[in-house]
C-alpha cells in the first residue's frame, strides 16, 4: 500500500477503486441482489454514454464483489480463458484505467437475479457490445429468458436456503423400480455448512439405496423451476 501512496498514478488508481467500492455500498440493500454492468471508460457506448459495456454481472454482495474483482483480477484470470472479466479488468488497470460499475437492476432472489443477468447480457449482445460474458445462455444474443429457462448447472449452485426461496422442485427416481420420490426442501433441515448446495445434496441423494426397492447405483435427482 505505502508504494501506492507514494506514486501518484498508483494513487489516483487506488483512489478511484476505492470510490467505485464506496458507491457499491451506497447502492446495496439488505436481501436485495444486484444485476449491474461494467463498463470500459476509455469509450462511449453507442448512446454517447461515458464507458462501453464489457461486461454483466449479479451478486448480493455488490461492495465485496467490485473489490474483490479489483483485487483479484490477475490472480483469477491466470486461472480462465484468454477474455474473462478478469483479464478485462486486469489489463485496464495495467492502463492505469479503472473500470466503472453501474447497478441495473435490483432482484429479491438468486434464480430471479441470474435471469436478469441474462436477458441484460443477451440485450447487450444484441445492441453490438463484445460482452467478457461466458456462461451459458449469456454468451450470445438472444430473446429473453423466463424461469423454465433455467439451466440444471445454474440450480445444482444453488444452497438450500435459495432453493427453497425460488421453489425450486427436487424429485428422485429410481432405473430399477421407476418409483418417483419428491423432496419437500423445506422440511430438511438447514445444515451446518449454508454454503451446500442442491449439487452436493443430489450426488448423496444419489448414492443412498431407492426408498422403494433398496437398489443402489439407480436413483437419479431431477432438479426443476415452473
Amino acid at each position: 500500500m505505502p508504494r501506492y501512496q507514494c506514486d501518484p498514478t498508483r494513487k489516483a488508481v487506488l483512489d478511484a477503486i476505492m470510490a467505485e467500492t464506496a458507491r457499491a455500498k451506497e447502492a446495496q440493500r439488505d436481501g436485495q441482489w444486484i444485476t449491474y454492468l461494467i463498463r470500459d471508460p476509455r469509450y462511449p457506448d453507442k448512446r454517447g454514454n461515458p464507458g462501453t459495456p464489457i461486461y454483466v454481472g449479479q451478486t448480493n454482495d455488490f461492495p465485496g464483489r467490485v473489490l474483490s474483482r479489483f483485487m483479484k483480477c490477475e490472480k483469477e484470470a491466470a486461472g480462465k480463458g484468454t477474455d474473462c472479466i478478469e483479464r478485462r479488468v486486469a489489463d485496464l488497470l495495467h492502463l492505469h484505467v479503472v473500470a466503472t460499475y453501474r447497478v441495473l437492476e435490483y432482484q429479491p432472489t438468486h434464480l430471479t437475479s441470474l435471469i436478469s443477468e441474462t436477458n441484460w447480457a443477451r440485450k447487450c449482445w444484441n445492441a453490438g457490445y463484445d460482452l467478457a460474458n461466458r456462461a451459458e445462455l449469456q454468451n450470445a444474443g438472444g430473446p429473453p429468458i423466463g424461469r423454465a429457462d433455467a439451466p440444471r448447472s445454474w440450480l445444482l449452485k444453488f444452497s438450500l436456503a435459495e432453493a427453497i426461496a425460488d421453489d425450486i422442485r427436487v424429485s428422485i427416481s429410481c432405473g430399477a423400480c421407476n418409483e418417483v420420490l419428491a423432496i419437500p426442501l423445506a422440511n430438511i433441515p438447514q445444515l451446518e455448512k449454508p454454503a451446500t448446495t442442491i449439487g452436493q445434496l443430489a450426488k448423496l441423494w444419489r448414492s443412498e439405496e431407492c426408498t422403494f426397492c433398496a437398489t443402489v447405483g439407480k436413483r437419479r435427482v431431477r432438479v426443476s423451476v415452473e
